[in-house]
């Protein structure tokens, strides 16, 4: 591995390195289910960065929530940064370097967490430490939120924080989660809004028995039954689309079957049950009997049409709504500056391919949530070798400073939107 160059003498972002490999090697993988030595070494970060003590929330043991809030003065706006503390654990990917080593190579910083997304809470915390030692903003309110179980059903974070809203944050003026949001590169697109996503399981009965009598007469084969129902929701399904309000970017559902297939016993035996699970991914305005219908009328269809005995079962905590913010909103026109100033460009509008903490936490509290505007590329997420780029790294500091700064007192303009 060769050395990174040091950032410029005096420059807060130089920390940010390493602070984001400090975090990464404390592991917080979920399932696992304990964010609390994580949450431990934000919170000395935080206090070595100058920044008060969090309060603690949530439903209590290993899941806490952090929450730092900074008051820069009477008036102006309530910004949230907002980042989970929780990564997908290692599975059975084949990683080429040490998950939790953080090892540095070029420009690359390699580990479980990386990009997913502990370089943009360390960004986050030195941005926030940047701004009180600087003295600005002069007005308005910053609040940084680290939540626990992004990456498991949110039930000990953001479905917690949406249902039991702590004093202040259901008040705030916006929130900007930093979601690795490059899709080709670092900071290449404005994520206004994120899909949400429906969950469902499609099962196949049949009658288990020996495989080598498959060819009497009434013998099914359940495991070829929800394959057949498989590949006809990835072929065949076609679910309404809500108009697309602004003209972004990406404005598209998905549907990804296939995800896993549950039963049978194996070799020399005819399964007599066999699940296929299956998700869609959600555009804003979008609801259950959207998907409900569409899905349950093709299964039947297919039943008809192959003799298959089939049944769907949709999973009632497994449907998050999509979410779009106002592209002409004070936030998004923040960001915008900010890009301009740090990057030398303003990214164009999109919607987030993914599910975020902004489905539950825009409908609950009715405050427009950018859903993914952070180091990192989504691709580089839950996989082997997960790396951030330092200079994205670097970069983020500055654009989370630039929009806090931007954002609180309540200064963006029209100008500053470059739209």
């Amino acid at each position: 591995m060769t050395a990174v160059p040091a950032a410029p003498a005096g420059d807060v972002a130089g920390d940010v390195v390493e602070l984001t490999r400090a975090l990464v090697r404390v592991p917080s993988p979920n399932p696992g289910g304990d964010e609390s030595e994580v949450a431990k070494a934000l919170t000395e970060m935080a206090r070595a960065a100058g920044l008060p003590a969090p309060r603690v929330l949530g439903r209590g043991g290993p899941r806490p929530n952090l929450l730092f809030t900074l008051d820069f003065g009477p008036g102006g706006r309530h910004l949230v940064l907002c980042g989970h503390m929780d990564t997908k654990p290692i599975g059975d990917a084949a990683w080429s370097v040490d998950p939790l080593g953080a090892d540095l190579d070029g420009d690359r910083l390699y580990g479980l967490g990386s990009a997913d997304m502990k370089g943009a809470l360390a960004a986050m915390l030195l941005a926030a430490s940047g701004l009180v030692r600087d003295g600005s903003p002069v007005a308005g309110r910053l609040s940084l939120l680290f939540t626990a179980d992004e990456e498991d059903g949110a039930y000990h974070g953001a479905q917690y924080l949406a249902e039991s809203p702590p004093e202040g944050l259901a008040a705030a003026d916006a929130v900007l989660i930093g979601e690795p949001g490059g899709l080709e590169d670092d900071y290449d697109l404005l994520h206004l809004g994120s899909r949400g996503i429906a969950r469902m399981r499609v099962t196949a009965h049949g009658r288990q028995g020996h495989s080598s009598l498959s060819g009497e007469p009434g013998t099914r084969n359940a495991g070829v039954d929800a394959a057949r129902a498989a590949v006809a929701l990835a072929e065949e399904l076609e679910l309404p689309s809500p108009a697309d309000p602004y003209g972004i970017r990406g404005w598209e559902t998905t549907v990804n079957t296939g995800l896993a297939y549950r039963g049978g016993v194996g070799y020399g035996v005819l399964p007599g049950r066999m699940s296929v699970d299956t998700e869609v991914r959600l555009l804003p305005g979008m609801t259950r009997e959207d998907v409900r219908r569409p899905v349950t009328a093709l299964v039947e269809r297919v039943a008809e049409r192959t003799g298959a005995r089939l049944e769907v079962e949709f999973d009632e905590q497994g449907l998050l709504p999509g979410t779009v913010a106002d592209p002409a909103g004070p936030l998004p026109a923040a960001v915008r500056a900010a890009a301009r100033r740090v990057l030398g460009h303003v990214p164009p509008d999109a919607m987030f391919p993914g599910t975020t903490d902004a489905a539950f936490l825009q409908p609950a509290w009715n405050v427009p949530v950018l859903p993914a505007f952070g180091p990192g590329l989504l691709r580089r997420a839950h996989g082997a070798d997960e790396w951030v780029s330092v200079a994205a790294l670097r970069r983020a500091v500055g654009l989370y400073a630039g929009i806090a700064a931007a954002f609180c007192p309540g200064e963006a303009s029209a100008e500053e939107e470059g739209r």
